[in-house]
């Protein structure tokens, strides 16, 4: 407990005294407990037309110098929606009403034992941006190369939005959005840091698979890259386990062909969920097409230690299932940075490598993604 000597009412002493099931500050001269309620702090997240988050550079302490979502401490006789609306035109120039609530996180406070953090989405935002009160900059961010945030729970606050963004994906949305991942970043070594930095450089979709470890493991992982992908809006498909990708909440899972047949996991996964299955030929990918794929994966393309059995399915029939199939394609096996010039001359928007995104990963991602979509 913080240390406190007199109460703020008589000025007498206080005591501790366990009342009300916990020990409290304790005024005997008013004979009532000294309640200790968290700070109401308000925050806002704000997006532009390119799905852009604001941010505002502090110049004050705590954290002067580092930026953080607008917003600020309730004052008296004010709403948290009050304080929070003010706060963004105080520190940014810009009005906007309420969307909704998005969530109150009890947090730790440098300054006090501890604060409410109440935080709302703002929509129909306009003005002319610029820094205000305490803040130094104020300017929109691409969520992949944002700088990270002063406060935790400003972290906590923007990842429910970003959360339920990726949770609100519906099957109609996923033909667009799965035609145009680029890199297909599949982990392998240290998989949460591999994540980390292929999130952070922009991947659209990250495939967690691991062989080696044991099922506890594995899901323990799984959750953790949830996490870290939730944070970027990435899409997140968990590898062959379809108990680990649901118990993780993945946004999907890929299928093997010795897998659960698809027809079967669509009977124990929310409509939303998405399914992809690794074909090695064009009547596996059709075949997949027409039970309910999302997605496939045709390959391997070129000889890979990852499939040495596999015989490699070569360029042309990649081009072949490009004009078979009308779902997204991502192809994979062997695929490098020297050889990915001519995989992409296929056709293909999407392409899967594993030992690539291990050297450089970040940088890997944004030259896969800079070749593949680009017109």
């Amino acid at each position: 407990m913080n240390e406190k000597k007199f109460c703020p009412y008589c000025g007498n002493s206080l005591v501790i005294k366990f009342t009300e099931g916990r020990d409290r500050f304790f005024c005997s001269t008013c004979n009532e407990p000294l309640y200790e309620n968290p700070v109401p702090v308000a925050a806002c997240v704000v997006f532009n037309a390119q799905d852009q988050v604001l941010l505002v550079k502090r110049s004050v302490d705590p954290k002067k110098g580092e930026w953080c979502l607008p917003g600020g401490f309730v004052e008296l006789d004010e709403s948290a929606e009050q304080a929070a609306l003010r706060e963004l035109h105080e520190e940014t120039g810009l009005t906007g009403n309420r969307n909704r609530l998005i969530n109150i996180f009890l947090t730790e406070s440098e300054q006090y034992t501890s604060v409410l953090m109440i935080g709302y989405l703002i929509g129909s935002v306009h003005g002319v941006l610029e820094a205000g009160d305490d803040s130094d900059e104020a300017a929109y961010f691409d969520l992949t190369t944002m700088p990270g945030l002063a406060f935790q729970s400003h972290r906590f606050i923007l990842d429910e939005v970003l959360k339920e963004k990726t949770a609100g994906m519906n099957r109609d949305d996923k033909p667009a959005v799965l035609s145009n991942i680029g890199a297909y970043v599949i982990t392998s070594g240290d998989h949460c840091l591999l994540a980390e930095q292929a999130c952070r450089a922009g991947a659209r979709l990250v495939q967690y698979r691991d062989k080696q470890v044991s099922c506890k493991n594995f899901l323990a992982q799984a959750r953790i890259i949830r996490e870290i992908t939730a944070r970027y809006n990435t899409i997140f498909i968990v590898n062959d386990h379809l108990d680990c990708a649901l118990a993780a909440d993945a946004d999907g899972v890929h299928l093997g062909q010795q897998d659960i047949p698809l027809k079967d996991a669509r009977k124990i996964t929310p409509s939303d969920f998405i399914i992809g299955i690794s074909t090695h030929s064009v009547p596996q990918a059709l075949a997949a097409e027409q039970s309910g794929a999302d997605y496939i994966a045709i390959g391997p393309v070129f000889k890979t230690p990852t499939k040495e059995s596999y015989t490699p399915v070569g360029l042309n029939t990649v081009r072949q299932v490009l004009q078979e199939v009308a779902i997204p394609v991502v192809a994979i096996g062997g695929i490098n940075m020297e050889n990915l010039s001519q995989v992409k001359k296929t056709g293909i928007k999407n392409a899967a490598m594993v030992r690539q995104f291990r050297q450089n990963t970040a940088a890997t991602v944004r030259q896969v993604n800079s070749l593949l979509l680009k017109s």
